[in-house]
């Protein structure tokens, strides 16, 4: 086996998409027996709003954003043993510094590896400065199709797709999480998301039909506003073992996240990939760019009497309801976390 260490720059234990992408993948390496080290950002400055519970032993907090203190410690990256490093979401790490000692990294591993998070390159002005563009890779990984064309018009052939990892199926007791969650045992409950980019979006109410729905907006701050049979909960930044204790504790959830600028962009719902993986009925906005890798796996709506519908769908476990879950089960599974990493090694084994 030529790979045996690997490295990774990356969010970590934080509430970002570019950890839900790295940590499942991660995790799977170690489980393969592969040595992984992770280089993250230092407690005083990373990429997210919280960082949760302390760090394994694997991982090292040794810079900053590219956006606040530029910071980096280069001794882990030049020290340490690797035989690939992989830089994941280049936009936020202190590109500028980087640069002054990545010859140098280049010397010692047999491979550089960029994980590509750009969404665009259009605009009236780049998204990235010129330094973003500076760097020489091996191989520079999209994982959405929607970047395909500038991914690969930007680096050619060493432009590969891997597909985003979904977190693996999982099952949770309902009644035990609503027990500790303080939740209703006996009522149907609709848990909306509204952390992060996504907002509450509700069904017209009263609804004959939902009329003993328990309606829960989960939120970072306290919402000004009542609305019948709807409970609002705040809650601090969710480590993804709270966030499924949630998901166990629905019958439902609603993600309702809208993005709809005047030209294609490659966006993605990290959510979705993170909670598909309960088998819990998604719903989510048809127009949004957002959920559109999720096809047949996720209820989707127009509007508000749409919403409803499919929610008596979803809490009755209707027809729709059925085939969306049986999809998503599939879709979980050819996303697994397994099959993601095993396609990264591949790679990593092809360019050394």
């Amino acid at each position: 086996m030529a790979i045996r260490k690997i490295a990774i720059m990356t969010a970590w234990n934080v509430d970002s998409g570019v950890f839900i992408h790295a940590e499942p993948i991660v995790k799977e390496w170690i489980k393969m027996g592969y040595d992984v080290k992770v280089f993250t950002f230092i407690r005083e400055d990373f990429h997210g709003r919280v960082i949760f519970g302390e760090d394994e032993p694997y991982v090292t907090r040794c810079f900053g954003t590219s956006g606040k203190t530029n910071f980096l410690d280069p001794r882990p990256l030049l020290t340490e043993d690797y035989d690939v490093l992989v830089i994941e979401d280049l936009k936020m790490l202190p590109m500028k510094n980087l640069a002054k000692i990545f010859p140098m990294i280049r010397k010692k591993t047999k491979a550089i590896v960029h994980v590509f998070h750009e969404n665009t390159i259009l605009g009236e002005k780049p998204p990235q400065p010129p330094e973003f563009y500076a760097f020489t890779w091996d191989a520079v990984v999209y994982f959405e199709k929607k970047q395909e064309w500038y991914t690969r018009k930007l680096f050619g052939d060493l432009a590969h797709y891997i597909p985003f990892p979904c977190f693996p199926i999982r099952k949770g007791d309902k009644e035990k999480a609503r027990a500790e969650l303080g939740l209703p045992i006996d009522k149907k409950i609709v848990l909306v998301f509204a952390k992060g980019g996504y907002k509450p979006y509700l069904p017209r109410l009263p609804n004959n039909k939902l009329k003993d729905v328990y309606f829960l907006i989960l939120t970072t701050t306290p919402l000004g506003w009542k609305y019948p049979q709807v409970h609002i909960r705040p809650e601090p930044p969710l480590s993804n073992e709270k966030l499924d204790q949630f998901a166990f504790a629905a019958d439902a959830i609603i993600l309702h996240k809208i993005h709809t600028p005047p030209y294609p962009v490659a966006v993605t719902s990290s959510a979705t990939y993170q909670l598909l993986g309960t088998l819990r009925p998604l719903l989510a906005p048809r127009i949004s760019e957002f959920f559109e890798p999720f096809q047949d796996v996720i209820l989707k709506y127009s509007d508000r009497d749409e919403l409803a519908e499919l929610l008596v769908d979803a809490l009755t476990m209707g027809e729709k309801t059925k085939k969306v879950l049986k999809n998503a089960e599939s879709f979980v599974m050819g996303h697994s976390p397994e099959k993601i990493a095993r396609m990264y090694i591949e790679l990593f084994e092809k360019i050394v």
